[in-house]
């Protein structure tokens, strides 16, 4: 299936607006038909295409039929020679008009039927004349090729201008790439003319300097007027062919952005935009645009108490600059409502009351008295969200209000079937900004909250601070550590003193001869356990043998179920068996008397052996010599192994502490080493915003500074939570912290704000510096507190700088007003990014000056890369800022209501701007009148 998403508004159509057919006689081969034309075309991938043949609009019926159901919009048009001058002039008509249209405007231009159709056919009529009877006919004149033969280089510069300036001509045709150059240097430009000698077939007269510029002469002041550079191909019928036919079809195109349906008011309005709706082939040989990765489709809202009960309102988008405008009351501000509150995206608004407080008194079952919230039970609001290029549904139904709401969310398949995504966190895949004009007056007084939002738009940085996270995990792990390890350490003397005392006992022990006797007493003991294990394991074999005799016999077989004469002779064998088993049971008993024997005889050998008479001798001694002792007041048998063992313990104690000693040193390098890496992340994280914002275009009127770690704000806010007092106390000793940090060079005068806990945590005095009820709050802190000011830095000052005018220097935020305030964040907003954009009237306490000169530039160029929705009641936004699609709310409905959908090309938009924004038509005219009259 095609998975081509289709959307509303303007796009870019592929175009050749200078075409002939067989209708002009120069056309070489007189029997290509017009389906032929039209499949060429198409094989070109053309979207628009104009018959411009030679003084004649005989082909166009023809064409236009065999474009039938093609997608290929063919505009009617005719390529006009005027005066002796023989400059041609391409005159385009709407899609609407035939044949007929072309032959009746000939007529009027006193071109003859004789010469229909013939090159050299001429009208007397000049140029002017020309544009003159277009422009009543409200047909577009686009001079063609203005820079070769037939062009507009014949014309003098004054008349040039003229026609440029006064006969609404707001496109031209160019052929040569070189002549858009405004520093080409037109005389003694040898490879130029060799270019176009070569490019000509080398004609005769040679092209020389002076043709050259006639030629340059046009388009230089065709840049001049901001005209749109137009280039088509004329269709020669091969390279270097002055005939006509199809090979040329599209061989040169432009691409030129109009509405769903080309339209001569279409291209009318592109060429008054050259610079956002033009793209020649020059610049752009494919298409000029790509959707965004993420945009926002539709959205269909169905049974609330503001929408119509009937027919759900859907609203559908391009994903470019939609802009939804209507009357105050007419609801246009609901529909972003609803999608932050499918979303639940009120992250952002958190820290704004009022505005958090609106949304959730909006987005809710209606309930309380007055009647608060637009939801009911059954309300039901489907988003389609396009990612990837796939089709997204996110369902929310069982609302309750934003924190309580059921959502589903489907995708379209390969196969064109919705699935159902069951994966929960799929929805925060489905990214979008939003801000209404408080929001961003808000940050405007606090730039700093633009922050997240630059750190969000830096590829890269997301890992860099995930890495200094990190680092400072293990920092504070490696601080845990080596505080552990200086627990151990402070021990040390302790334990060294103990071994020595322990020491001097044992030794004292030892000089009274107890140690050898228990030496030996130690010797003779483990020695009697082995002789013990021995009588022990003959013991078990004793038993074994015995157990084996008892269980040694075997039972007879039952032979009742046997014949008799069978089991006669049977039981004789099993019998003899059974008294073999029998004979080897008393055998065994046999043996096991034999080893009690050998029991009893080493048990006898033993005794009677000098060991058994040297032990007895050791035991003697050690009883008379403990006996002793005992009678001097020492208990030396448990004295000696306590302080035998205790010395033991403690010596394994005090290696395993000077072990740590050595884990401890290295412990600190690396923990030093991890701070320092976590400035350096820190200042990597500064750089990386700089270099964004430098490279961010923000127009000369608006600049953005970083300021490594000179957020005052947020140092305290740190420093705060860091103490457990996030209140307003302690602030005269917070500000003298303040004080100390921001009074030079932040990353050398942080290290001066830890100092002062270091000496409070070593009782050094600081009392100049903070109070006593500080001093005690510090004392009172954990470890790991102490540990985490180790890390302290404020973060970077986002300084936002706007230039009141031209000649003036840029200047602080802070002193603008309120109107410039908002102008310089909104600019920023505009400046970067690529998620859907959504923002609420950002224009208010906007002049419409500030709007034209700066906003519109932004839009204009945020919606190359991004969605952009916008409710808005200033027309510079959809008019100037050439809106792709337009949403007119009604004004008069009770219910959330469509009025009108499309973009300006289209009446029904054009007078709904006019009338609502503009105060309508006879406003709107008697203004231009007076501004005409001071102009």
């Amino acid at each position: 299936m095609d998975k081509t998403i289709t959307y509303k508004g303007t796009r870019w159509y592929k175009c050749d607006l200078h075409l002939h057919t067989i209708a002009s006689q120069c056309f070489q081969d007189r029997q290509v038909t017009a389906d032929q034309w039209v499949k060429r075309a198409i094989e070109q991938g053309l979207d628009c295409v104009a018959v411009t043949d030679h003084n004649t609009g005989i082909s166009i019926d023809a064409i236009k039929q065999a474009a039938e159901g093609t997608g290929l919009t063919v505009f009617p048009g005719v390529e006009i020679t005027c005066d002796p001058s023989k400059v041609h002039l391409l005159i385009i008509f709407d899609v609407s008009k035939t044949s007929a249209d072309i032959r009746d405007f000939l007529v009027r231009a006193d071109i003859r039927a004789d010469d229909f159709g013939k090159q050299e056919a001429a009208t007397t009529q000049s140029i002017f004349e020309i544009a003159e009877l277009a422009k009543i006919d409200s047909v577009i004149v686009i001079p063609a090729h203005i820079d070769e033969y037939n062009g507009l280089g014949s014309i003098s510069v004054g008349n040039l201008k003229k026609f440029y300036s006064d006969y609404d001509i707001n496109a031209v045709q160019v052929v040569h790439k070189e002549f858009l150059n405004p520093t080409l240097q037109t005389t003694g430009n040898t490879e130029l003319k060799n270019t176009l000698n070569e490019y000509y077939n080398n004609p005769t007269p040679a092209i020389d300097d002076a043709t050259v510029k006639d030629w340059y002469t046009p388009v230089k002041y065709a840049l001049e007027h901001n005209l749109a550079i137009l280039t088509f191909s004329d269709n020669p019928h091969e390279p270097k062919n002055s005939k006509h036919g199809l090979w040329g079809i599209g061989s040169h195109f432009t691409w030129i952005k109009m509405d769903e349906k080309p339209s001569l008011e279409g291209l009318r309005q592109a060429f008054l935009l050259p610079d956002y709706r033009i793209r020649n082939e020059f610049d752009s040989p494919t298409s000029p645009y790509t959707k965004p990765e993420l945009w926002i489709k539709s959205i269909s809202i169905s049974n609330t108490t503001i929408t119509d009960t009937a027919t759900p309102l859907k609203i559908e988008f391009s994903p470019q600059l939609n802009t939804l405008i209507g009357g105050r009351g007419s609801g246009k501000s609901s529909v972003l409502r609803f999608i932050r509150g499918v979303f639940n995206r009120t992250v952002d608004i958190t820290d704004l009351p009022e505005i958090l407080n609106d949304h959730n008194e909006f987005y809710k079952r209606e309930a309380g008295r007055p009647k608060k919230g637009v939801l009911t039970e059954t309300s039901l609001i489907e988003i389609e969200f396009v990612r990837n290029e796939v089709l997204h549904k996110i369902i929310a139904s069982n609302i309750s209000n934003s924190g309580t709401q059921s959502i589903q969310i489907e995708r379209l398949d390969d196969s064109g079937n919705w699935e159902v995504v069951t994966d929960d966190s799929y929805i925060d895949f489905f990214e979008f900004e939003h801000y209404s004009q408080k929001q961003i007056y808000e940050i405007a007084q606090e730039p700093n909250a633009l922050r997240e939002r630059i750190d969000s738009a830096i590829s890269g940085l997301e890992r860099i601070k995930s890495d200094r996270e990190h680092i400072r995990s293990l920092f504070l792990e490696k601080s845990a550590a080596i505080r552990t390890i200086d627990i151990l350490l402070a021990g040390k003397g302790k334990i060294e003193t103990r071994i020595r005392d322990l020491d001097s006992n044992i030794k004292k022990l030892q000089q009274s001869g107890i140690s050898d006797l228990i030496a030996a007493k130690e010797k003779f003991s483990k020695e009697t356990e082995l002789i013990n294990s021995f009588q022990s394991e003959i013991e078990t074999r004793e038993n074994q043998l015995d157990e084996l005799a008892q269980n040694i016999e075997v039972s007879d077989i039952d032979f009742s179920n046997f014949d008799e004469y069978h089991s006669e002779a049977l039981k004789q064998y099993t019998q003899s068996v059974i008294d073999g088993f029998t004979k080897i049971k008393s055998e065994l008993l046999n043996l096991k008397s034999q080893s009690a024997l050998l029991k009893t005889a080493f048990e006898q050998s033993v005794n009677g052996s000098l060991w058994k008479e040297a032990l007895n001798k050791n035991t003697e001694e050690f009883n008379l010599k403990k006996e002793e002792l005992e009678k001097e007041g020492i208990d030396a048998i448990s004295s000696y192994e306590r302080f035998t063992r205790e010395k033991s313990a403690l010596e394994l104690e005090l290696a395993e502490i000077n072990d740590k000693a050595i884990i401890r040193s290295a412990d600190k390098i690396e923990r030093d080493r991890l701070q320092l890496e976590y400035l350096r992340l820190c200042k990597e994280i500064t750089t990386k915003r700089r270099e964004f914002v430098q490279g961010i275009v923000t127009g000369d009127k608006v600049k953005v500074n970083i300021k490594p770690f000179r957020n005052q704000s947020d140092f305290e806010t740190r420093l705060r939570k860091l103490l457990q007092r996030e209140n307003t106390s302690f602030q005269t000793d917070i500000d003298a912290l303040t004080e100390i940090c921001f009074s030079g060079n932040v990353e050398q005068k942080i290290k001066d704000v830890r100092s002062v806990f270091t000496k409070i945590r070593a009782n050094e005095g600081v009392s100049s510096t903070v109070s006593g009820h500080f001093v005690n709050l510090v004392k009172n802190l954990n470890d790991a507190q102490i540990d985490e000011i180790e890390l302290l830095l404020p973060e970077d000052e986002i300084e936002v700088q706007y230039k009141p005018t031209p000649a003036s220097a840029f200047k602080s935020l802070s002193t603008a007003s309120a109107g410039q305030k908002t102008t310089a964040i909104l600019t920023f907003i505009l400046s970067f990014g690529k998620l859907p954009l959504i923002l609420d009237q950002p224009e208010d306490d906007l002049d419409n000056r500030l709007v034209y000169e700066l906003i519109v530039d932004r839009l204009k160029l945020a919606k190359e890369k991004r969605q952009l929705i916008v409710v808005t009641h200033n027309a510079n936004i959809p008019v100037n800022g050439d809106a792709e699609y337009i949403v007119s709310m009604d004004t008069e409905s009770k219910a959330l209501k469509v009025l009108h959908t499309g973009t300006v090309e289209q009446t029904s938009i054009k007078k709904e701007i006019c009338d609502v924004m503009e105060g309508g038509e006879i406003a709107f005219e008697m203004r231009s009148k007076r501004y005409k009259l001071i102009k």
